[in-house]
C-alpha cells in the first residue's frame, strides 16, 4: 500500500471499492455495490472482471439497471469540465494508448514469466483466454453460490486475477494481489504450507521491491524474471483448484431469503 500511494497510484482506491462492493452485495445494497464497480473500471479497465460476482446475488435485472445506470452517469460527468470533442477525442487517445501498451509491455504477469523463463514468444490474448476460462470453471458450480466461503473465494480469485493476467502490472499494481493473499490466508485453516505460501508472498511480491534486497538482486533477478508476480500465480492456482474442489461440508452456509 505504501509503495502504491508514494507512486501516486490508485491500484489501492480500486482494492477497496471492489471490496466494498461485495461487502455491499453481502447485505443486498445493490446500488452502492454497482456504482463501486462501474467506477473501477472507469478508473482502470480491469474492473470489468469484477463484474463476475454479480453471478452470487439474485435479482439480476436490478443489478443490471443500476450499472447501466452508473455507467451512464459517470460517463457524462466529464462533460462538466470538457466540451464534446475534446471529450471523443480523449475516449480516442485513451483506445490507442490501450492498443500500444498491449503489444509494448508484458508486465510483472504470467505472461511476463512465461517470456523471460522460456525467451518464447507470447500470445497474450491466447493466455488472457485461457486464463478467463479457468477464472470462470469454478461459476459452473451454481449450487455453491449460496455458500459464503465460495463467493469470499472467488472474489480473492478475481483480486488476483486481474494483477497476474495484466500486461501492464507494476510493483504498485501489487497491493491488489497482496490484499487478496492476505485475506485468503486469514481465512483459510492455516496449514504449515499455507503459512510458507504466504511467508513466501510477503518475501517476494511485497518486499522484493525494497532496499531490503540488494540493488543487484533487484535487478538482476527479481525484475527481469518477473518473480515478484510468481507467489499470486501460486496462489491464483491453489484458489481456482480449491474453488473447484471444494466440498460442501467444508463450506460456510449464508443462505438469504431472496433467492
Amino acid at each position: 500500500m505504501v509503495t502504491s500511494i508514494q507512486n501516486e497510484q490508485s491500484n489501492g482506491l480500486i482494492t477497496g471499492c471492489i471490496l466494498m462492493a461485495f461487502a455491499f452485495l453481502e447485505n443486498r445494497r445493490y446500488g452502492l455495490a454497482t456504482f463501486l464497480i462501474v467506477l473501477t473500471v472507469y478508473v482502470k479497465l480491469f474492473g470489468l472482471v469484477a463484474f463476475l460476482i454479480f453471478l452470487f446475488y439474485p435479482k439480476k435485472w436490478k443489478l443490471a439497471a443500476y450499472t447501466a445506470l452508473w455507467t451512464i452517469i459517470l460517463f457524462f460527468i466529464p462533460l462538466l469540465f470538457v466540451d464534446w470533442a475534446q471529450y471523443l477525442f480523449l475516449w480516442e487517445a485513451y483506445g490507442a494508448m490501450l492498443l500500444e501498451d498491449h503489444s509494448t509491455s508484458y508486465g510483472f504477469s504470467i505472461m511476463g514469466i512465461w517470456h523471460t523463463w522460456t525467451n518464447l514468444e507470447v500470445n497474450k490474448l491466447a493466455f488472457l483466454a485461457v486464463g478467463f476460462l479457468a477464472l470462470c470453471i469454478p461459476y459452473l458450480r451454481v449450487k455453491s453460490y449460496q455458500n459464503y466461503t465460495f463467493r469470499f473465494q472467488a472474489l480473492m480469485a478475481i483480486l488476483l486475477w486481474i494483477v497476474i493476467f495484466n500486461h501492464k502490472a507494476e510493483s504498485p499494481t501489487f497491493v491488489i494481489a497482496m490484499t487478496a493473499m492476505a485475506l485468503w490466508y486469514v481465512q483459510s485453516s492455516r496449514m504449515k504450507w499455507q503459512t510458507i505460501l504466504i511467508i513466501f508472498a510477503f518475501v517476494f511480491t511485497s518486499l522484493s521491491s525494497t532496499d531490503l534486497f540488494p540493488a543487484f538482486v533487484r535487478e538482476e533477478w527479481i525484475k527481469p524474471y518477473a518473480i515478484k508476480a510468481l507467489p499470486s500465480i501460486i496462489v491464483w492456482m491453489v484458489i481456482t483448484f480449491g474453488l473447484i474442489n471444494l466440498k460442501p461440508n467444508n463450506l460456510k452456509e449464508s443462505q438469504h431469503g431472496d433467492s
